[in-house]
């Protein structure tokens, strides 16, 4: 994939990501690493709305900025785990709804859908950790180190890793509606009670 591919690709699953509600304002983040090595990730105070391509940044894999403007804070985290899965393409990292809530009870929900069993695949749940510190992008690594693709993170959001855009989407996209369903069910066993 050519960097020009590649921004427009991030852009239109930015627009998705939206759409979908997985993001509200200017959270979320995504990014590609091409094949030079060097990254393209979504700007710092920016909503995933409506990017345009120009608006992303290169950086190194290092954080150095190489095009573009501020990168988003989120950035230490998308390097974390860069570096310990190198057959990683790309990072998508959001604050869904559901994923958020349930996070809040200090665990994960229950993944035991056809959805979350036969596509979604084992998901990791981590403790706190501040936005955009070096210790949150630690946490994710070591869960990314597990193989596993997708986190929920306590109070914070989600993020899914995968080989294309469309695989942290699909995994991003099925972790909150498996969280949805899981709220809806205990809803409904509370009232059939």
């Amino acid at each position: 994939m050519t960097e020009a591919q590649a921004r427009r690709e991030i852009v239109a699953y930015c627009a998705l990501l939206w759409q979908r509600g997985h993001c509200a304002g200017s959270s979320g983040n995504v990014s590609v690493r091409l094949d030079d090595g060097s990254i393209l990730v979504t700007p710092s105070g920016r909503s995933l709305r409506a990017l345009e391509p120009s608006e992303l940044v290169r950086v190194s894999t290092d954080g150095v900025v190489l095009a573009g403007r501020r990168p988003t804070s989120e950035l230490p985290l998308h390097l974390a785990a860069y570096r310990v899965r190198p057959e990683v393409r790309c990072v998508v990292h959001t604050h869904p709804t559901y994923c958020v809530g349930w996070s809040k009870t200090g665990r994960l929900f229950p993944l035991d859908t056809v959805g979350a069993l036969e596509t979604l695949g084992p998901v990791a749940f981590t403790p706190y950790a501040k936005s955009g510190s070096a210790e949150l992008a630690e946490i994710c690594a070591q869960a990314f180190a597990g193989e596993v693709d997708t986190i929920v993170m306590e109070r914070h959001g989600l993020s899914s890793v995968g080989a294309t855009l469309e695989s942290a989407f699909v995994r991003t996209d099925l972790a909150e509606q498996t969280a949805h369903i899981e709220f809806v069910a205990a809803q409904l066993r509370r009232d059939l009670v």
